[in-house]
């Protein structure tokens, strides 16, 4: 990842989206030790800018956000992280700081797609899925 820090003290915007219904969830801000922090411990971490100091999303609640993965912008200043929330996002409560529900119209098929894919990319000795993955029956 080739991201440049420079251009904004430091800090660079940090979209996050929802790994499986797509939803923008929020946005903060990243220095090069919170990206560091994200990547280490799957969690999505932020500076913020008011307390001066890194902070883990649901360090307080509960609600943490697991790290799937980050792409950088064609410009290296900007992120879109894409996560699974632990639950509400927004400190108001709201499943989003953008005051929406997020939910997916398709919310069983996505959570179904994701288990399969879990299985293939995990296997188990135990799943029914994964040993038609290993016959390469898929």
């Amino acid at each position: 990842m080739n991201i440049d820090f420079t251009k904004m003290n430091g800090l660079i915007p940090a979209i996050v989206q929802d790994a499986v219904t797509g939803k923008v969830l929020m946005q903060g801000y990243m220095n090069e030790e919170a990206l560091a922090k994200t990547q280490e411990t799957g969690m999505v971490t932020f500076f913020s800018r008011s307390k001066d100091r890194l902070w883990t999303k649901g360090e307080t609640s509960g609600n943490f956000m697991e790290l799937v993965s980050i792409a950088v912008d064609c410009d290296g200043d900007s992120i879109l992280v894409k996560a699974n929330p632990k639950g509400p996002v927004c400190h108001t409560g709201a499943d989003t700081c953008f005051a929406e529900i997020n939910a997916s119209k398709t919310g069983f098929i996505d959570q179904l797609r994701s288990i399969i894919k879990d299985r293939k990319n995990n296997p188990s000795d135990k799943s029914y899925t994964a040993s038609l993955f290993a016959k390469g029956i898929n």
